[in-house]
């Protein structure tokens, strides 16, 4: 039991650590003054009785520390106690314990009442929803949620991605920034608020566009139907979960959703003097950007499954690498790597193993140049220089049609064009096969070499097009 200890024939005494603004001051129950921890026999072997007194003890210390703390003149605090989250929580867990939490209540409701008068309303007002309704701040509500929700969690709920997971603690930190004051609550989350927040707050405020204001109430959806129904932390007076603030039902005015690229910006395959182009401002093998762009073009990977290689995942000869990692399970597959596309890769592991000397084997990057982004690890820096790269080489006109994933595009409509079948196309490529079958359940995939078959038929089709004049 916390505070309480019971010596073998002994009754129970109260033990916990002195508050740092009670020690060296007067104990009023020894006369002498407190030291680091506070030792009081409670005259008592009953345990009930014990819990009494011990409840009564600790709301004294709690007025001792507070009158100090007023004493000590500090302009931050004043005559109130400390309104923090952990302060809540253990005043909440001292009347959880105890047999008649009257004594308690009574102090504390006095301190409350003390720091309104002090100017402190809104934070008191937030400390008593923790204390006696259990109310958890939204930035401790956010890491349970995150937690519970990891890869491998025990609950078996469905692991966010790490994007998403990013994405969550933005859409929080918009509604912290929206309730405004100390310690906002799930339970100061109504949904008159929800209704300004989305309505108000974000497109006029936080100035997100329409999509992005359906993703943060997607998002915090999610969050709050994980508090009320998996871990009920929000309940009416009479017991019952409250019903999901974020949920919208009623019919509002149709707006227009950007949510589909017009004609002119559909992506499009690059074509093979606009590859030659890109590849000539590069005509050397060895560097960052160069090297980048032929491996995307001769693999059809996306350059974030490329540039976050880690060499023990790549062949040495330069002959594939193993994709261990992806948005779905599609995407983790064997990449087989052929013709000229091998040497340079062969040649890139030699270069930067020289380059990593000293690094620990399993830190070992086939693309240390490109910095990871640790939120996410993916080489957002790529895309980025890619971008103004093409504007560069290609002129602004292609903006909206072309990006770095347009390679990825022109590897599939070859592989199309050399005639690979669908379902290899998927499979060398990680996508997912819309036209899943039952008997896909008994198909355990193309074997390593079959793969490189169909590989060197991509690499034939880049060649005879016209792709591979730079390379």
């Amino acid at each position: 039991m916390q505070y309480l200890t019971k010596p073998r024939g002994r009754g129970y005494s109260l033990r916990m650590v002195t508050p740092d603004v009670l020690i060296g001051t007067k104990n009023p129950w020894t006369g002498k003054p407190f030291g680091r921890e506070i030792k009081l026999g409670l005259n008592t072997r009953s345990h009930a009785e014990a819990v009494r007194l011990r409840d009564v003890r600790i709301g004294q210390v709690r007025q001792l520390e507070a009158e100090a703390l007023a004493n000590a003149g500090r302009k931050n605090v004043g005559k109130i106690i400390d309104l923090t989250p952990e302060s809540a929580a253990e005043w909440r867990q001292m009347r959880e314990e105890a047999d008649d939490p009257d004594a308690i209540d009574l102090v504390l409701t006095d301190e409350l009442e003390r720091a309104e008068r002090a100017g402190r309303g809104r934070q008191a007002e937030t400390f008593g929803k923790m204390v006696f309704r259990g109310a958890i701040p939204l930035g401790k509500a956010l890491e349970m949620y995150l937690e519970e929700r990891r890869e491998g969690n025990p609950y078996g709920y469905d692991p966010l991605a790490i994007t998403t997971a990013m994405n969550v603690r933005s859409s929080m930190k918009h509604l912290v920034a929206f309730l405004g004051g100390e310690n906002p609550t799930l339970h100061d989350v109504t949904p008159d608020r929800v209704f300004r927040f989305r309505n108000e707050y974000l497109p006029l405020a936080a100035k997100v566009s329409v999509k992005t204001v359906a993703k943060h109430t997607t998002l915090l959806r999610g969050l709050w139907a994980w508090a009320i129904t998996d871990k009920r932390l929000l309940k009416s007076r009479s017991g019952k979960p409250i019903r999901n603030p974020w949920i919208v039902q009623e019919q509002r005015t149709s707006k227009k959703l950007a949510t589909k690229k017009k004609p002119d910006e559909k992506r499009d395959a690059f074509t093979p003097d606009q590859v030659t182009k890109l590849f000539e401002g590069f005509p050397a093998w060895g560097n960052r950007q160069g090297d980048l762009l032929r491996l995307a073009l001769a693999t059809g990977c996306r350059v974030d499954e490329i540039g976050a290689l880690k060499l023990e995942h790549v062949s040495s000869d330069g002959s594939g690498f193993d994709i261990v990692k992806g948005k779905t399970d599609n995407a983790k597959r064997y990449i087989p790597v052929v013709e000229k596309a091998q040497r340079l890769l062969a040649q890139r592991v030699e270069m930067v193993k020289d380059m990593q000397e000293g690094t620990p084997e399993e830190q070992l990057r086939l693309f240390p140049e490109w910095p990871l982004k640790p939120s996410t690890q993916k080489v957002n820096s790529a895309s980025q220089w890619f971008t103004r790269y093409r504007r560069q080489a290609l002129g602004a006109e292609t903006d909206g049609r072309l990006a770095m994933h347009s390679f990825r595009h022109t590897w599939r409509t070859m592989a199309r064009r050399a005639g690979v079948a669908e379902d290899r196309i998927h499979e060398l490529g990680g996508w997912s096969d819309e036209q899943k079958n039952t008997s896909k359940d008994y198909d355990h995939g193309l074997g390593n070499e079959l793969l490189r078959e169909e590989q060197g038929k991509v690499w034939k089709a880049l060649k005879d097009a016209g792709y591979l004049e730079a390379f």
